[in-house]
């Protein structure tokens, strides 16, 4: 009995140190994707699924199954104070305590619903306030130390969206209580049903009251439980295609799941009481927003960027997504301004409508610029192309000259240029990085060096430090003799592709698909105008990439693509 009774406590023991992680209203939108992003990317526990209606829940985490996911579905709808205790006491008795709680669930009346604002403004701030709130009572007691606790709300939950002052400052005032919170969000029902809200200062959306109060409740919360080692904030994921939304949103869920994941799992940042948007940046909520909905919907539109664009395979890549990529603008960058918007010209006479901007990606300066321009006006970057780079053709440079510049715009730059592009990468973005057939891992002649070269655990440190070698072998004229072959472009392009695959190491396991490609041999400056391929033929396997083809829009993820968009495995020997 003694050793039975020991084994019986170690395995209860085992389980409440176990972790989880609970969302609300999960079954579908932005509830699923959060989910689904859980399962990918934290192995710390268990991740529940919950929803009001066990077969669309149940359905949901089949779904998830499919994808090679492991969900818990549990029963949870909170409205339901007796079903919120349900899943608290599994949960109590299961693992202890609560690590992560993603409170997601929420309803939202469409613009023409037929009934009565009075009752818009109950229901809806009875399931988005005072359900939450009634859920955090119960489901508070038993969150761990150092537990997440997000707050879906959205951009319709700033403060601003209150129009009167006196109201505002109500709702901001820092030693706000939660009875006091509540008792205005009681006033706003009252005056709905007497038909006074907007005369009250409450404005015309019973919706953004409700996400108002629950930013205004994040922050009460925080200064509750903030000081107990806990984490509370409050997020607006952004306008995504739901529901809820009647699908008009431009965001995926997964988009939309972006931001309520950092705050849960983050980037090794732990955020406290804050307003986070859809991009991950930090709002204040006390202060005016200028342009609040049109900033919202603008940073919303999606966005292509190509480099080295001015003429070749580039222009003919801008060409194409303005042709057949109707989600987001286009941008044509170059590092001379004037060739640059020539080419904008050009593309405007054949009705398409690119935009230019300065990109030099030698200069890390001018790298800046444009993130900083494209995060202002966008959030991110949906897709990434990069194409700029150089090749010596019949010339009299030395070979470590023309080596040392090649590295240096092909490898070099084009690490720089995504080091400083990435962070700012939307969740599903597409990154094509160009490469060549002579990219192709047999093109180096060593042995050696092709599996140092496509080692799977390579990194980009090291990888760098492998083309520096290359550098000094061809300074020191030893290129041939250590391995390296003749060709300087080639060793770039090599290089290129052994950083993709690197890249998607790391990026493809946070939803980024990184892939580079063979775009054929083409008639371009480049060539010597010798390549039978066209500059849209040229474009046809990047472009399948970015953007899938008119037939298939199959998603690669680290893949090394021919021209003709087949798939050719980089690390064994081919044929040339």
């Amino acid at each position: 009995m003694v050793i039975f009774h020991r084994r019986l406590f170690s395995s209860t023991n085992m389980s409440l140190s176990k972790k989880v992680a609970i969302v609300t209203g999960a079954n579908k939108g932005i509830g699923y994707a959060i989910v689904k992003g859980l399962c990918e990317r934290w192995k710390e526990g268990d991740v529940y699924l919950t929803a009001r209606d066990e077969t669309r829940g149940k359905n949901a985490v089949s779904e998830l199954n499919k994808l090679g996911l492991t969900p818990i579905y549990h029963q949870l709808d909170i409205t339901d104070v007796e079903s919120i205790k349900r899943l608290r006491d599994h949960i109590q008795e299961k693992y202890g305590g609560i690590d992560i709680l993603i409170n997601n669930a929420a309803i939202a009346f469409k613009g023409k619903s037929p009934e009565p604002f009075g009752e818009q403004a109950e229901q809806t701030t009875f399931v988005n306030y005072f359900s939450l709130l009634s859920t955090c009572k119960i489901l508070f007691p038993i969150l761990k130390p150092g537990a997440r606790v997000i707050n879906l709300s959205s951009s319709a939950g700033h403060s601003f969206r209150i129009t009167n002052d006196d109201m505002r400052m109500k709702l901001s005032d820092k030693t706000l209580t939660e009875a006091g919170l509540t008792e205005l969000v009681k006033q706003f029902v009252e005056s709905a049903k007497n038909g006074t809200h907007i005369a009250d200062g409450w404005g015309s959306s019973a919706y953004s009251v409700s996400k108002v109060a629950v930013s205004a409740l994040t922050f009460i919360q925080d200064r509750e439980y903030g000081p107990k080692g806990m984490f509370v904030n409050c997020v607006h994921p952004g306008y995504v295609n739901t529901d809820m939304t009647s699908h008009l949103g431009p965001l995926t869920i997964e988009e939309g799941a972006r931001a309520p994941l950092s705050l849960a799992i983050g980037d090794g940042k732990d955020n406290k009481g804050v307003y986070m948007w859809y991009d991950c940046s930090i709002v204040d909520w006390y202060s005016q927003l200028k342009n609040l909905l049109s900033i919202d919907m603008s940073q919303n539109k999606k966005v292509a960027i190509v480099t080295g664009a001015n003429k070749g395979i580039g222009y003919g890549i801008v060409k194409g997504l303005c042709e057949r990529w109707h989600e987001g603008d286009v941008y044509l960058t170059a590092r001379d301004e004037t060739r640059g918007k020539r080419a904008v010209a050009e593309l405007n006479k054949l009705g398409l409508s690119p935009i230019y901007h300065q990109l030099d990606i030698t200069d890390e300066e001018s790298v800046k610029r444009i993130r900083d321009h494209i995060k202002e006006k966008y959030g991110g970057i949906d897709i990434l192309i990069n194409n700029a780079a150089i090749a010596f053709n019949v010339t009299t440079e030395p070979f470590d000259v023309q080596a040392k510049e090649t590295i240096f715009v092909n490898y070099f730059s084009l690490v720089s240029t995504c080091k400083i592009l990435f962070p700012i990468l939307k969740p599903n973005a597409k990154v094509v990085n160009l490469s060549s057939s002579v990219g192709h891992l047999y093109l180096i002649p060593s042995e050696d060096l092709r599996k140092k070269l496509s080692d799977k655990t390579l990194t980009e440190p090291i990888l760098s430090e492998l083309v520096r070698q290359f550098v000094e072998s061809a300074k020191k004229g030893t290129n041939e003799a250590d391995g390296w072959g003749s060709s300087a472009y080639a060793v770039s392009k090599v290089a290129v592709c052994a950083l993709t695959f690197i890249q998607d190491r790391e990026y493809g396991s946070k939803g980024i698909f990184v892939n580079c490609v063979h775009p054929g041999y083409v008639d371009t400056d480049m060539t010597a105008h010798k390549g039978p391929l066209t500059i849209e033929e040229g474009a046809k396997a990047p472009l399948c990439l970015a953007i899938g083809d008119d037939k298939d829009k199959k998603e690669y993820r680290g893949v090394y693509m021919w021209y003709d968009c087949s798939i050719v495995d980089w690390y064994s020997e081919l044929k040339f």
